[in-house]
């Protein structure tokens, strides 16, 4: 995990996730750099969050220690930091110096996502009260120093399953190699501590600590959804994993996410997720916003209305993806209402007849190509409208293009 500190900072740390497997990033800006606080600074860190592999916002938090920045703004970023982890359902990495106390007035009883206390130092009462609420405490190389018995003492008799093992590279290097400088493998140090603590063997400890951080990053064992995510300087909205048709080429059979994000979703999201999302998102950050799914975004029609409203009176210009058969619940009235707000629609075709789409797309109801051409008629006179297919064993590609160029609508060909 390489957590920002900073704008700058931040990007470097998504960048790095991208580029290397098995990094991940948090998005966020130090206390001890609230002084540098603006709106575009905060943006950057907001349209950095959408990055793949940023899981976690932070480094965020109070530090009443250094005395550099006031305390009520350090108070004001740190509420927008946990604001922006709420909404976009990411873990909050929290920095406390000398502020445990207020950090924990200011998070609350709930913030709604899991909360690592980090690199902690402070008072056991506070500690306590934290692993109460259900937050990680994550120890470094403080742990391994030989005059911290008061520290080692609070780390055995907190809940094994609430505690975390850290670097905090390039600072505090951990016994026996302080003095160097610091680097994430020195982690065996403070683990080895903390099995001592917990009378185990390192590798024991070690699944503990493994176990916990995949708990506290929402990585296992019910991975986190990421609800929006970019591509070739798109926005794409993952409203709903609902769909009914079962395509044989449809991608989430095959995997659980694309471009380095987890799409597959455990249960529907909550509305105000969502809406919570789009109001966060720019129009400056993306060519368009696209309203998608790992399913199928008209099963929530007035949700998607209402996001999609949103972002048009935004600024944004507004696509909509979808396999064209909302008239399987919603009356041709109710169709042209629902796409008032959108600039374009793409309608997934992927055959030239019926018997061809029913052998490929797998629809639950009998009547779905009917529905798809109605569909498409409805939607070409409010919408620029274009058709896709996806290349398939068994789907007529020329074919599927005739009929495109015979009802004049132009066709994208995936895959």
């Amino acid at each position: 995990m390489v957590p920002g500190i900073s704008p700058d900072s931040s990007r470097k740390a998504a960048e790095l996730s991208g580029k290397y497997q098995g990094i991940f990033a948090a998005a966020g800006t130090h206390p001890n750099e609230a002084d540098l606080y603006s709106a575009d600074m905060f943006t950057d860190i907001a349209r950095t969050v959408l990055c793949p592999g940023v899981i976690a916002v932070g480094e965020t938090g109070l530090d009443f220690f250094h005395k550099r920045v006031s305390p009520l703004l350090q108070v004001e970023l740190f509420e927008k930091h946990i604001h922006l982890a709420e909404v976009f359902g990411l873990t909050l990495i929290v920095h406390s110096r000398d502020a445990e106390e207020n950090v924990l007035t200011v998070l609350g009883e709930n913030p709604g996502v899991p909360v690592i206390m980090h690199c902690y130092t402070g008072p056991d009462k506070v500690a306590q009260e934290a692993a109460d609420r259900g937050f990680f405490i994550g120890f470094a190389g403080p742990l391994t120093y030989r005059r911290n018995d008061r520290l080692r003492k609070l780390a055995g008799l907190l809940p094994k399953e609430q505690v975390l093992v850290e670097t905090d590279a390039p600072y505090l290097t951990p016994e026996p190699v302080r003095g160097e400088r610091n680097e994430p493998c020195y982690v065996i140090h403070t683990a080895g501590v903390l099995a001592n603590l917990w009378n185990m063997d390192i590798p024991s400890a070690s699944k503990i600590l493994l176990d916990n951080s995949l708990r506290a990053f929402q990585l296992a064992p019910v991975p986190r959804t990421d609800l929006v995510y970019m591509l070739y300087n798109r926005i794409y909205m993952n409203i709903t994993g609902r769909c009914t048709n079962h395509c044989r080429f449809c991608i989430r059979d095959r995997t659980d996410g694309i471009g380095g994000y987890y799409l597959k979703h455990h249960e529907e999201p909550s509305s105000r997720r969502l809406k919570d999302i789009v109001d966060t998102l720019q129009p400056e950050w993306a060519e368009e916003i696209v309203f998608c799914g790992y399913g199928e975004p008209t099963m929530r029609p007035e949700l998607l209305l209402a996001l999609a409203k949103t972002a048009s009176e935004k600024g944004f210009s507004v696509r909509l993806n979808t396999n064209g058969l909302c008239l399987e619940r919603l009356s041709s009235e109710e169709i042209l209402r629902l796409l008032e707000p959108f600039d374009d629609v793409s309608v997934s075709l992927n055959a030239s007849d019926m018997d061809e789409y029913n052998a490929i797309c797998i629809p639950e109801n009998d009547s779905a190509w009917d529905n798809l051409q109605k569909f498409i008629q409805i939607s070409r006179k409010i919408c620029r409208t274009r058709l896709t297919a996806v290349r398939y064993p068994g789907a007529d590609m020329k074919s599927v293009a005739a009929y495109a160029l015979k009802i004049n609508l132009p066709l994208r060909i995936r895959g």
